[in-house]
């Protein structure tokens, strides 16, 4: 629905918003470098996750990241 790519010296972070199949909304952060170290969070309305992911690429770009890449699906829904 929405993916932000955040790079920092040689390092890569994705900040995401997905729709899933059972009508909710996760925002998931991965680190390129661990995928394994994915963190994902789970909302039940696209303002709430959306709200999140605003708060989460404003804390990565005062730590000194910048986006690098961004995309939206616009099939998505936005709202509920």
């Amino acid at each position: 629905m929405l993916r932000w790519v955040f790079g920092r010296r040689a390092n890569a972070i994705t900040c995401e918003v997905d729709f899933t199949a059972d009508h909710q909304y996760e925002v998931s952060v991965v680190p390129h470098w661990d995928v394994s170290a994915t963190a994902i969070e789970r909302f039940d309305s696209a303002p709430h996750a959306l709200q999140r992911h605003a708060e989460l690429a404003l804390s990565l770009r005062q730590a000194g990241w910048t986006v690098v890449d961004h995309d939206q699906d616009i099939a998505h829904p936005l709202s509920d």
